[in-house]
């Protein structure tokens, strides 16, 4: 095709201004530079997510070459932060950082929902994750992954396991591992990891099905064991310890994940500059270091990466709910 001399110097001079943009903008996103980036969350402040927000939140000001700041729309693991980005803007200036549930899982676990998570959102990408562990006390005698499926087998005394919640990972897991082993489990769904990990501890429980990072210390210093954990190799939070793949329970892959999302339309080279931005932050050494300290594995990844990641997740879980009955309404 042959360009007029007027429609070559346009051209030319969207190529001029975008070489004058400052590093990390990309063209056509030049207005977003000055306007601060929120990062929101669906978490409080002092959780493991917040603090990972606010480290990535000092690079991504950085290589954005915009101020980021936190804000909080705490509820119903996620509910309120979805009606929130649903009920704004897709300019990009809204961030959503929050466990991936409130995408995968609340479609099925919910009859009603106040968003749509696949029309009125926009995964960006994957941030971190952390891998769910079946955990007993030092106490019970068990030290491998294959004593504890022998003990539920001959004892229904020690067919209970602890959860922090009546939904994610943790109770999908005990749901499949009752099927595939043949045994009645019973989940007993806590509000919150302390009082779970009080009552393990305590040998009201006998067994837990919760994240990793909530009892590596307790193993380390040999007060409780992880038997076992759920990513389909070794977890970098703890090298020593097996996954169920390597035990033999493929189908026992699962990780509590935390990703980005912004409202569906906003523009597709923001989207993608955000996930490729939030991705090399997070695998600079160092803040893979200190997100491994905070109990987090850093992912990263493309937008298609992450939304196929999410339905994944979805297709997976939903029939094991399902016929367990599992609901939140």
């Amino acid at each position: 095709m042959t360009l007029t001399r007027r429609r070559f110097a346009a051209g030319l001079g969207v190529g001029v201004a975008a070489l004058a943009l400052p590093p990390g903008l990309l063209p056509g996103v030049r207005a977003q530079s000055g306007k601060p980036l929120k990062m929101i969350l669906s978490v409080p402040p002092g959780a493991a997510l917040d603090t990972s927000a606010r480290l990535l939140a000092d690079k991504l000001k950085v290589s954005l070459d915009r101020p980021v700041v936190i804000d909080y729309k705490i509820g119903g693991i996620g509910l309120a932060a979805g009606e929130f980005l649903k009920n704004n803007d897709a300019d990009g200036t809204n961030l959503l950082y929050t466990p991936t549930a409130f995408f995968s899982y609340h479609t099925f676990l919910y009859s009603k929902l106040n968003y749509d998570p696949d029309k009125d959102l926009a995964p960006v990408c994957e941030g971190a994750t952390i891998p769910t562990a079946t955990t007993v006390s030092a106490a019970s005698g068990i030290t491998s992954f294959k004593q504890w499926v022998e003990a539920i087998r001959r004892d229904p005394k020690m067919r209970f396991v602890g959860t922090p919640s009546p939904s994610g990972v943790g109770v999908f897991l005990a749901h499949l591992m009752a099927k595939t082993f043949g045994v009645d489990l019973q989940v007993v769904a806590y509000k919150g990891g302390r009082p779970l990990l009080t009552d393990l501890l305590g040998g009201q429980v006998p067994a837990s099905a919760s994240v990793i990072a909530d009892y590596l210390e307790l193993h380390r210093a040999g007060r409780l064991r992880i038997l076992a954990q759920s990513l389909a190799g070794r977890s970098a939070l703890a090298p020593d310890i097996p996954s169920y793949t390597e035990l033999g329970y493929p189908e026992f892959f699962g990780k509590t994940s935390f990703g980005f999302f912004v409202k569906a339309g906003t523009p597709r080279p923001l989207i993608e500059q955000y996930a490729k931005a939030i991705t090399e932050a997070l695998r600079i050494p160092e803040m893979a270091k200190r997100l491994n300290e905070i109990g987090l594995e850093v992912a990263g990844g493309t937008p298609e990466e992450f939304q196929k990641t999410l339905l994944d997740d979805r297709n997976r879980w939903a029939p094991i709910a399902k016929q367990a009955g599992i609901r939140l309404d």
